[in-house]
């Protein structure tokens, strides 16, 4: 690694330039160049001429894991504070308006050993974005006045997370490591916890008020030296260096470590070899064996867990996931090493029980100390490396582009990573080499005494924890106990492997040979190239991406899959055993860079095949065949629905605003069947009746199709065909399939529907608040709703979430109900969601004078960063699909929608904004026709009664059927290009 030095001038400090080649994907077009500020910090840049996002990312090896034992929380706070206001941009919520203005998006993680600050944004706009972010590092004024407001908001997103089990379990996980190792903190903090931090870091003067210009000192653990900076942008290389190094060289080098891993152990003898049982909020069954391994990111050339979690991780024939779904005690199962936390490095086996699975969790755990066992005393072929070198090889030489945001959190991480800078994109990716010892190395590591098992359930038997304590941990209330694993159950787990079901992979016959790509002139959409009767194809060939890839998407409408409860349980049945049974035969197209999925929807079944189109049309067949034959088995049959079952219980259990929003959803849909009215069916479906439901169904139906990528039309319309063929049903008419429609709220009325959240011990309320605008058709109103949601976006969070600290959860959003449009917010909180409603309108009713007082130069400004954001290209051959296939799935067929949105944006006024503004949405308008509902969620906890309001028309559970019912509705969507939409959109 050789670095050319480039000495600092009157006009820009110093830094260093990489002279090495960075290796890249065959088809990026993208420039790089990874440079050294003298204080240490290391940035990549990448010059994407063809961008229509930039983004930045700044990463910090620093995390929770360095906060004091007695200040825990304190990293995550300081993520909070640091981007509230800067020397240069002292307005606290400047950085994210700037960004939200302006078509972008900003956010920032603490993790256990990084933090990350990142953001999206028009391109023409880097250079302040970049500002902003540096002005975070270099003279952040983490003012006084805000500390108890941002403690606040620390403390609701602890509470939002208070009922999630992932936390609850991680936490259990962390509190019995050994005993003062810092994994073992409270990462995320809260009242309790950064209260008596912020105190002593003011009173030790290291949280400084710089609000007057004083200089300040914005948090010890802050180092040039431990930041690594990705950006993207238009600009040429020597743009971004020059917009690059003035700006973030000032950020101080406090000379600490610049990779801080801890050495110590995090386990010992008394924290392996034992079981730990938890007990979860949601209910499910689920495992956990968890081993201590030497740190593996600098092995990234041979990577030896991830090739051990290839093997554990397998589905196909003779793997321990085959085995134990043929037992029906298994759901699924993954493998994988911990990759980013170098101080904590662990291997993994876990996965999704059924019921009896969890029962039956000593033979389970028993199988996978079998399959370890045999591949101790099986040699390691090397063909096994061979096709784990291919298939990383291809992934990485066809590398599609992501989203910005997302590739340079990945490059800012990979910098921190100990690889050469060279290897910067391809170093995780590709398994370069083979290591039997190292594989062997680690694989003598995964045994029973050294292993940690956990067993999460909403109830565990007595007969499972016999004589194990229960206790409760601090931060988040779990009950947990532990146990050692006793000596006959050891000695099994010792045992050699005498499972004769369990075999190392066969070769993989879906690893693509034929990589060639035939390119075509651009087009802007699919066109139909093929219709019947009974299917309909649209066809768009790879114009753009160059990638030996296909994506298919097959919609199997059918009159009777949604028709009753009954019907609709059916066919997720339908979809979900279907997908089992792919699972084995299908595993080694996945591993082989193919994906497939069988999902269940009101229309019907929704197929998706994709990946490299060598193998496609083999994998494809095998889907609709196995749809076709499958021959419906009552054990698997009762593993299937017992997770629909848990899976329909569980959704109202969820997280409060992500219910209360259904519940809105549910409630303006004219025909919608409840996760409880599905599961109310479930205990009287046996195999008979979902085979004889799969015949029915795919008896008479209609089915449209979406081919796009590396396919010849010829080969799309076979594959069309294909599909056809296999099926041979009868056309359904379009009258008997079921096209969604919304309801239609009365106008000038107030409707509040108004439920409990299901779980006792759920502290949090939620609002979801909305003023529907009209027909999703209706051109004019939705570009101006569009506006309308880009302009209120940020000023709503700012206003409820950072200034009045109402909850965690707060957004303002588009929102769509079949074919309906509107504003939707919702906010998340301990607060009554009738008080919050008060405060939401009350910010409506502000906010209309603020759009009112806007200057010309502003509201332009606004329409431009809407327009940079419906103009966002898909960045690869899979999003361009996915867009396609919403127009075609939700009716309209209009592809260049946002296009001509776009267009028609540009050239909106603020009086026609403003007009539709105190039409629709400032309660109590003038001229107000706004029909407005809202869904409040009430915590069980809340004690606070609801006023009466006799303007509100209140709907509870026992009067919803007959409020529904009394609605109208609008149109369903139908086709931009037919007689009768063009009737329905003056409508």
């Amino acid at each position: 690694m050789s670095w050319r030095i480039v000495h600092a001038s009157s006009n820009s400090p110093g830094y260093s330039v990489l002279e090495e080649e960075i290796e890249r994907p065959d088809l990026d077009d993208r420039h790089y160049r990874v440079i050294e500020l003298d204080n240490g910090l290391r940035a990549v840049l990448i010059q994407d001429s063809s961008a229509d996002k930039a983004a930045a990312c700044l990463t910090v090896a620093v995390g929770a894991m360095q906060d004091p034992p007695d200040m825990q929380g304190l990293a995550h706070f300081c993520e909070h504070m640091i981007t509230k206001g800067s020397k240069q941009f002292p307005e606290e919520n400047e950085f994210m308006s700037y960004v939200l203005s302006n078509g972008g998006a900003r956010n920032a993680v603490t993790g256990p050993a990084h933090m990350y600050y990142w953001f999206s944004i028009g391109t023409s706009h880097l250079t302040g974005g970049l500002a902003r972010l540096a002005g975070c590092f270099k003279d952040p004024l983490f003012k006084k006045t805000l500390t108890s407001r941002e403690i606040y908001a620390v403390d609701s997103e602890y509470k939002r997370n208070f009922q999630k089990d992932p936390r609850r379990a991680l936490q259990v996980h962390k509190t019995l490591l050994v005993p003062g190792h810092p994994y073992s903190q409270f990462s995320t903090g809260n009242f309790e916890s950064i209260t008596q931090a912020a105190r002593t870091l003011q009173e030790e003067g290291r949280l400084l008020d710089n609000g007057d210009g004083e200089e300040g000192d914005g948090g010890a653990q802050y180092c040039a030296g431990r930041m690594t900076l990705a950006v993207l942008g238009k600009e040429s290389l020597d743009e971004l260096t020059n917009l690059v190094v003035p700006m973030f060289s000032p950020i101080l080098n406090r000379g600490l470590d610049p990779r801080p891993i801890i050495k110590g152990p995090f386990w010992g003898p008394s924290q392996t070899g034992r079981i730990i049982c938890v007990k979860t909020i949601k209910d499910y069954y689920s495992f956990v064996l968890m081993f201590a391994i030497p740190d593996q990111a600098p092995l990234y050339k041979t990577q030896p867990a991830r090739v051990l979690a290839h093997f554990l991780g397998h589905e196909g024939p003779g793997s321990v996931c085959a085995y134990l779904k043929k037992k029906g005690w298994l759901v699924s199962i993954s493998a994988h090493e911990s990759s980013q936390n170098r101080s904590v490095p662990t291997f993994t086996v876990d996965g999704v029980l059924t019921k009896e699975g969890y029962l039956h969790y000593f033979e389970v755990v028993t199988a996978i100390f079998n399959y370890i066992s045999l591949m101790r005393s099986s040699p390691l072929e090397l063909y096994h490396f061979e096709e784990l070198n291919a298939i990383s090889s291809l992934d990485f030489r066809f590398r599609e582009k992501a989203q910005p945001h997302s590739y340079t959190n990945t490059l800012a991480y990979n910098l921190s990573a100990p690889r050469p800078p060279e290897h910067l994109l391809s170093g995780s990716v590709v398994v370069r080499e083979w290591d039997e010892a190292a594989i062997r190395g680690i694989l003598d590591l995964l045994r029973p005494e050294l292993a940690c098992i956990t067993l999460e359930a909403r109830e565990h038997p007595e007969m499972i924890m016999s004589e194990a304590k229960w206790e409760t941990e601090r931060w988040y209330g779990a009950q947990y106990c532990v146990k050692r694993i006793d000596d006959s159950f050891m000695q099994k787990l010792q045992a050699p492997n005498k499972n004769a079901e369990l075999h190392l992979p066969k070769r993989n016959p879906f690893i693509p040979e034929n990589l060639l790509v035939e390119k075509k002139d651009p087009a802007k959409a699919p066109t139909c190239i093929r219709r019947t009767d009974s299917s309909a194809l649209w066809y768009k060939a790879d114009d753009q991406f160059w990638v030996p890839k296909g994506e298919v998407r097959v919609e199997i409408r059918s009159p009777i899959a949604y028709g009753t409860p009954r019907h609709a349980v059916l066919t997720r049945l339908l979809s979900d055993l279907v997908e089992d049974a792919l699972s084995e035969i299908a595993y080694d197209a996945e591993l082989a860079g193919l994906t497939y999925s069988v999902s269940s929807a009101r229309s019907g079944l929704v197929i998706s095949v994709g990946g490299y189109s060598d193998k496609l049309p083999l994998l494809l067949r095998m889907v609709f065949e196995t749809l076709k034959d499958i021959n419906i088995d009552p054990e698997r049959l009762k593993v299937i629905a017992e997770q629909v079952k848990l899976e329909y219980d569980n959704f109202y259990l969820g997280q409060p605003s992500s219910v209360a929003e259904t519940f809105a959803s549910y409630f303006l849909t004219q025909t919608v069947w409840t996760p409880g009215d599905k599961v109310a069916e479930l205990p009287y479906i046996v195999a008979a009746d979902v085979q004889s439901h799969k015949e029915e169904l795919l008896s008479k139906t209609f089915t449209e199709m979406l081919v796009v990528g590396s396919i010849a039309e010829q080969h799309a319309v076979e594959i069309a065909e294909t599909v056809d063929g296999i099926f041979s049903a009868r056309a359904a008419i379009t009258s008997e399939l079921i096209r969604e429609r919304a309801l239609i709220i009365p106008e000038n009325a107030n409707v509040v529907l108004r439920k409990t959240h299901a779980h006792p011990g759920e502290a949090n309320s939620s609002l979801f608040y909305s003023c529907q605008f009209g027909f999703a058709n209706n051109s004019s109103l939705r570009r101006t709703l569009y506006l309308i949601t880009h302009t209120i976006r940020e000023p709503c969070f700012t206003q409820l979430r950072t200034q009045e600290q109402l909850g965690y959860v707060v957004s303002a959003t588009t929102w769509t109900v079949g074919s309906a449009l509107g504003l939707g917010i919702r906010v998340q909180s301990t607060r009554a969601p009738w008080v919050i409603e008060e405060r939401v309108e009350a910010f409506l009713k502000d906010f209309r004078n603020v759009l009112a007082s806007m200057d010309e130069e502003t509201f332009k400004g606004k329409k431009d960063g809407l327009v940079v954001k419906l103009l966002e290209k898909p960045k690869n051959l899979r999003e361009e699909a996915s867009r396609f296939w919403g127009v075609i799935r939700l009716g309209h067929y209009e592809f260049t929608r946002r296009e001509a949105d776009a267009a028609a944006i540009r050239s909106l006024t603020l009086e026609e904004v403003l007009r539709t503004y105190d039409t629709l949405i400032v309660p109590s308008g003038m001229r107000a026709a706004r029909k407005k509902f809202s869904m409040q969620l009430v915590s069980q906890q809340m004690t606070d009664t609801p006023p009466v309001n006799h303007d509100v028309v209140l709907v509870t559970d026992d009067l919803e059927s007959e409020f529904k019912a009394s609605l109208g509705c609008y149109p369903a969507v139908l086709p931009v290009f037919s007689e009768t939409s063009r009737v329905r959109a003056m409508l």
